[in-house]
């Protein structure tokens, strides 16, 4: 039988990379809702990621493109999310499009307060990529709505606001689920809460009812 080669004790430099990358932008994501994208500098980033200031620079050429990788991967992930499940082919696409965006924010947890953070924040500028990048993260509303049967009012609606009827209260929901499990820490008593799946499938039927003829 052969034997396994001699481990080094050091991991391969791409694998390094990718965990300084990953800690990184989970340290960037948590400060930009804390803090705010201005308020956050890069060497608070670097100090909360456990690394090098330079690092920072040497992976994403700045925090400005940082905030856009980290809002890209978020979008490439309910898109990767929207091709598994086949919307062309369900029933009611625009409830997997509610799954679909729930499980990709669901995944971030800093996403949903990172991006209310920066709405509350005029002076905070999105970069053209970023901007970009939501607008194909609308797309997939819209290409949703192209596929259903739309009731006659519906079929005057923005698909972008659709897009925000069903993200907003995704956020919102998120972040009220953290804000309230951590004061019934506080209170020590239990909180009556909504699952996430419970509040999909709520949101998922309030736009089919809006979206589809009676």
């Amino acid at each position: 039988m052969a034997s396994e080669a001699p481990s080094t004790g050091t991991a391969p430099i791409a694998d390094r990379a990718t965990r300084t990358r990953r800690a990184i932008m989970d340290a960037a994501a948590k400060l930009f809702a804390d803090k705010g994208f201005k308020a956050t500098g890069v060497r608070d980033i670097a100090a909360a990621a456990g690394v090098n200031q330079a690092l920072v620079s040497y992976h994403f050429g700045g925090k400005g493109a940082l905030y856009h990788d980290i809002l890209s991967e978020a979008v490439d992930h309910a898109a990767q999310l929207a091709g598994e499940a086949d919307l062309d082919s369900a029933d009611y696409p625009e409830r997997e499009l509610v799954r679909i965006f729930a499980a990709a924010m669901a995944s971030r947890p800093h996403l949903g307060p990172m991006i209310l953070r920066e709405q509350l924040d005029p002076e905070q500028l999105l970069r053209p990529e970023s901007l970009t990048k939501m607008l194909g993260f609308m797309a997939l509303t819209e290409a949703v709505l192209a596929h259903i049967p739309l009731r006659e009012e519906a079929r005057r609606y923005d698909p972008q606001i659709v897009h925000l009827t069903i993200v907003g209260p995704l956020i919102h929901f998120l972040i009220a689920t953290r804000v309230r499990e951590a004061a019934a820490q506080k209170a020590a008593r239990p909180v009556s809460l909504p699952t996430l799946d419970e509040f999909v499938e709520t949101l998922g039927d309030m736009l089919s009812h809006a979206l589809r003829p009676t």
